[in-house]
């Protein structure tokens, strides 16, 4: 390894020991209790060495959420995509689709359960802070349009609404008992197939 390489391999490593810092003190205090001096010294890197590397506790916050909370959204899309292409005739063809769409979720929410855990509950103050009722829209705007749901009235329209209100929520509280990866991953899995087949005999009668 020459000086150069040697010398990226060392800011690498120290950007690695801030972030990983960082999100412990974020899962732990959340965005609004957390600042930069603690993260600098939990993570041994002085103060104005952390500065250099992020700009600001807003920054070092967006560069380990975004990512994740961009990928989770791609997800949501995808299955809202494909609701709005769909019909009645071929809603067995979509149920199958969103599961498998539900499986990559259940992967994903293991990986990054601390990320998660953080958007769904420790983000205020943050430009995330807002997250689970942009994210209760985006359900609710996905299960009012499932296929064989075009001719439901007012109440129903209600209850898929608290549906999918109880669902986000039901996902934050999983994520905020600070389970093991696989366990999160397991119980969100079994929550999402839960909510799903009901919506299938809300607008599917027979069922």
């Amino acid at each position: 390894m020459n000086g150069g390489s040697q010398m990226q391999y060392l800011k690498d490593e120290v950007r690695k020991k801030i972030l990983s810092s960082a999100l412990i003190e974020f899962k732990n205090n959340g965005y609004l209790d957390t600042s930069m001096r603690t993260i600098a010294a939990k993570s041994g890197i002085a103060l104005g060495s952390t500065y250099r590397y992020f700009k600001s506790k807003e920054d070092l916050f967006n560069t380990l959420i975004e990512p994740v909370y961009n990928k989770l959204l791609l997800y949501v899309v995808k299955i809202q995509v494909q609701v709005n292409n769909f019909t009645s005739k071929n809603c067995h063809e979509i149920t199958k689709y969103i599961i498998d769409i539900l499986n990559s979720i259940a992967s994903f929410v293991k990986e990054s359960n601390n990320e998660l855990l953080i958007i769904f509950n420790k983000s205020k103050g943050s430009k995330f802070e807002n997250f689970k009722k942009e994210l209760v829209a985006l359900v609710n705007d996905i299960l009012i349009k499932y296929p064989n749901a075009e001719k439901i009235d007012d109440n129903t329209k209600i209850i898929v609404y608290t549906v999918s209100h109880d669902l986000v929520e039901g996902i934050s509280f999983i994520l905020n008992q600070d389970y093991d990866g696989d366990k999160v991953k397991i119980l969100i899995n079994r929550l999402l197939y839960f909510y799903i087949t009901d919506m299938t005999r809300i607008f599917d009668p027979k069922i």
